[in-house]
């Protein structure tokens, strides 16, 4: 009686474990919203993913950009077991910038046709009807990067994976991952 009770236990211990694992059940992964003039939104976390308004976290990464309007995420990559010393953060946003910064940044671009894979919940930033050309990244880093002076020491500068200039809508659409100092 001992021996069938504690193989039913391990049976219902195992079924528990992998129903979390199951492929056909509740989907794992999120699901956002999808727009085709965007690349997919592959970055991750641990924790909940806000946008929030706010023009310092781009400007002060990036002084170069210029932002006078800015909505961004800003989150840290999930860190596995242990604990990271110097965790990997990403930032994905949509910035109004000035006619200087559009011009400086066309100079660079590229054949690419998506839009930057931001958070979705940022597409609401970009209108249709604006045109937009992707930016070489190494390009976007010399415009946007600024003198040592400009930079804030406390958010440091972020490398750019994907950069979008729109000159009709004085829009830059942005992805940064970088390390936390």
């Amino acid at each position: 009686m001992k021996t069938r009770l504690r193989l039913l236990i391990t049976l219902g211990a195992v079924a528990a474990l992998t129903a979390a694992c199951n492929p056909i059940g509740a989907n794992s992964r999120t699901k956002y919203p999808e727009d085709p003039r965007f690349a997919e939104f592959t970055y991750q976390t641990d924790g909940e993913i806000k946008v929030q308004e706010r023009t310092d976290s781009l400007n002060e990464r990036w002084p170069g950009l210029k932002a006078t309007e800015g909505h961004v995420t800003v989150e840290y990559s999930p860190s596995g077991l242990l604990p990271n010393p110097d965790p990997e953060f990403w930032l994905t946003g949509v910035a109004t910038v000035p006619d200087d910064t559009i011009t400086a940044l066309m100079e660079g671009t590229t054949d690419s046709t998506l839009l930057p894979g931001i958070y979705p919940g940022l597409y609401q930033y970009v209108p249709q009807d604006c045109h937009f050309s992707t930016i070489d990244p190494t390009h976007a880093e010399q415009v946007l990067e600024g003198d040592d002076m400009q930079v804030n020491k406390e958010f440091g500068t972020l490398p750019v994976e994907e950069l979008a200039a729109s000159s009709d809508c004085h829009l830059v659409v942005v992805t940064g991952k970088g390390l936390s100092d």
